[in-house]
């Protein structure tokens, strides 16, 4: 009998579930279960079918290997460099069957082409010319970015928000043909979100090949992600109007986030990236922000409304209505119950609304465009 123990182990992570988790529910050993996903052991027909229940799969979901399997250089995470192994573990597990929904989609649509070009980062002003390039590439001008998943998607990427990633974590993404990015649901800032985008954006376009995680890696990818969301050409300016001689103007900084959506600690922080903000400066807007209570959150996160991806929605409704595929088919194709693609959905389409109209629920605005063939809409 085939089985692949690998993607038992995803499936149980995805989850949440440790192995003892995992064992104490279908009635088996953690020892065993540890054996059959590192493929020394394979699992009897009936636990196979215990195995499905629980973990919301189809059998055929543990005998057919992944089609576009996901090498570490690949995988990169937005998150705090001390987040736990096993948090990184199970963030990977929720990108991987978003990715696997994706690869299904792919087979049916044209979606938006691979659009990120390759980048230098051997000196911070090679980060810099990478990130002005790419906007040149895009036709973005030097303003403000309005929505940043869309400037991501019209690129080829898929972003979605999904459950289950731990606060330490913004984002993960993975680096394939069709570049995915799953950003943390439970996130409280747009700011944070938009700036989390335009650093996955930043592993694309910097780190092919390149295992990252590390100081070095992340710091390039923020850079990057500074220098794209606030072009040095036009935010120094910015941030010299956000000095009221020696001192910060706080006033000024809270016009800047909401103008260029990005934090007064992201504008502090590219301030003295710039030179504009001295080190003095930069370390006493720290503080303030502090003292504040804004180190976690901003008093004006709430003013910026979150961007909304567009193109898994409208990929779903060009599914149902142009090639008949539910909401069941889709879960069938990607091996698994329609409860676990609903799990995946959830963050994005509402468990009410999936649970109330279950092949209505991807029906979007007669307004928004829906395309077979480069699905989405402009993204400036």
């Amino acid at each position: 009998m085939i089985f692949i123990g690998s993607n038992l182990r995803t499936a149980r992570l995805f989850h949440g579930l440790s192995q003892q988790d995992l064992g104490d529910q279908i009635g088996c050993s953690k020892q065993f279960l540890s054996r059959i996903e590192s493929g020394v052991d394979v699992p009897t027909s009936a636990l196979v079918s215990r195995l499905c229940d629980t973990l919301a799969v189809l059998p055929e979901y543990f005998v057919e290997p992944d089609p576009m399997p996901i090498a570490d250089e690949q995988c990169h995470f937005r998150k705090q460099l001390t987040t736990k192994a096993v948090l990184h573990q199970i963030a990977r597990a929720r990108g991987e069957f978003l990715k696997r929904m994706v690869n299904v989609m792919d087979e049916h649509l044209d979606l938006p082409r691979y659009g990120f070009e390759e980048g230098d980062v051997s000196t911070a002003e090679a980060i810099e010319q990478a990130a002005e390039r790419a906007r040149e590439h895009w036709e973005l001008g030097l303003g403000p970015i309005q929505n940043m998943a869309r400037i991501a998607e019209n690129a080829g990427a898929v972003v979605m928000p999904i459950n289950g990633l731990a606060p330490e974590i913004d984002a993960i993404s993975f680096a394939t043909r069709r570049p995915v990015i799953a950003m943390n649901a439970d996130s409280h800032s747009a700011c944070r979100a938009r700036f989390g985008i335009a650093h996955e954006i930043g592993h694309f376009c910097l780190h092919i090949g390149v295992q990252t995680g590390d100081k070095v890696t992340e710091s390039q990818a923020n850079r990057f992600a500074s220098s794209f969301l606030m072009p040095r050409r036009y935010f120094a300016a910015e941030c010299r109007a956000a000095l009221r001689g020696t001192r910060l103007n706080w006033s000024a900084l809270v016009e800047i986030k909401r103008r260029w959506g990005v934090s007064k600690a992201a504008t502090l922080y590219r301030g003295r990236q710039l030179g504009v903000f001295s080190e003095e400066q930069y370390r006493s807007g720290v503080i303030g922000l502090t003292r504040r209570g804004e180190a976690r959150g901003e008093v004006e996160d709430d003013e910026i409304p979150f961007e909304v991806p567009e193109l898994i929605a409208d990929s779903m409704q060009v599914l149902r209505e142009a090639f008949g595929i539910s909401r069941a088919s889709l879960a069938a194709e990607m091996r698994v119950k329609t409860s676990l693609l609903d799990e995946l959905l959830a963050a994005h389409f509402g468990r009410g609304a999936l649970s109330s109209k279950p092949d209505n629920v991807y029906s979007m605005s007669t307004g928004r465009r829906a395309r077979s063939s480069g699905i989405g809409s402009n993204g400036k």
